[in-house]
């Protein structure tokens, strides 16, 4: 084997090399994007439930849909009683044996009365609900513009409450967890923050933060913050179209050249490449996954000037072939 290795010839020898090293890069690029930290999520998710009481409801948030333009998500809101003095759980459901009422800072709520106040009345099966959230304040500086490192940021505040037997409001002690599945094109994570102060988020490694965190809690008062950015997969199929592209700009450009310094003849051949290559740079810019809107920056940085300049030296070709003298038909 080794030595069919070096009877390769040299030109081969470089293939290989190329081949092995793009294969790296790749193999360092998944790896490394792939990676994630769910065991610090969930280890802080397990510390919290274990102190906080078993006789509350835990509020489960799953992100539906993101609309980068809008800079707003569609959220499901799935309540889960743990005792059954609150409620008793179906397979998809659950039915509360107190009237419960649950409110979602939300722009815009789906409950009966068309606001963000929800109220589940005893003995009546119900599921969840929907609601529409808007960026948290601050967060849109890294909008769709900045395709595929694009990030969002939602809050998602909640307060819960019950009457009791006697006709009382009583606190609902709550925890809100997070089960978004996969979204296109989206990578979500999820963090427990205040809701006396928002911008401090609950660590494990922070324990005064989760004593603060379980106060609210208590309380019936919560806040999570989710985070939504472009997946792995996406950054690494955007990056190979830009290169595609590039490497599309660079073969035409190196083809203008040659052919304006009277290396290689203006053939109809090289025309027809050209063409082909502006229509196939329009085609790659479709192919860019979630369908970013035209004019992000890698629009500005790569796409336009690589679409604008192969469409020049396409036309320069054309002319060079139009006025070649030795033409013959």
């Amino acid at each position: 084997m080794i030595k069919r290795l070096r009877d390769i010839h040299p030109g081969g020898k470089k293939i290989v090399a190329i081949f092995l090293a793009i294969l790296l890069v790749y193999g360092g690029s998944i790896l490394l994007l792939s990676q994630t930290n769910d065991s610090a999520a969930n280890n802080l998710d397990d510390k919290l439930s274990s102190t906080l009481t078993q006789k509350r409801f835990d509020l489960y948030t799953q992100l539906m849909s993101v609309d980068p333009l809008k800079g707003e998500a569609v959220a499901r809101i799935e309540p889960w009683p743990l005792d059954d003095s609150l409620g008793y759980r179906y397979r998809s459901g659950w039915m509360p044996v107190q009237d419960i009422s649950l409110h979602v800072d939300a722009i815009l709520g789906g409950s009966p009365t068309n606001d963000n106040l929800y109220n589940f009345k005893k003995n009546i099966p119900v599921g969840g609900f929907d609601v529409t959230l808007d960026e948290k304040s601050g967060s849109a500086s890294s909008n769709v513009s900045r395709y595929p490192f694009d990030t969002y940021t939602f809050e998602v505040p909640m307060s819960a409450s019950y009457t009791d037997a006697q006709g009382a409001t009583q606190d609902l002690p709550i925890l809100p967890q997070d089960y978004t599945k996969s979204l296109d094109t989206f990578k979500v994570t999820m963090d427990h923050s205040l809701w006396t102060n928002s911008n401090e988020i609950v660590r494990a490694n922070n324990p005064k933060s989760i004593t603060d965190a379980l106060g609210e809690y208590k309380t019936g008062i919560s806040s999570s913050i989710f985070r939504v950015s472009r997946n792995g997969s996406t950054k690494v199929l955007t990056v190979i179209i830009l290169l595609l592209m590039i490497t599309a700009l660079a073969s035409i450009v190196t083809m203008t050249y040659l052919v304006a310094t009277t290396k290689r003849p203006p053939m109809l051949s090289a025309l027809t490449w050209g063409a082909a290559l502006t229509f196939s740079m329009i085609g790659l810019r479709g192919l860019f996954p979630g369908a970013p809107p035209l004019g992000i920056l890698i629009d500005k940085i790569v796409y336009f000037p690589a679409l604008l300049t192969t469409l020049v030296c396409s036309l320069y070709i054309l002319i060079s072939w139009a006025h070649r003298e030795d033409y013959v038909n």
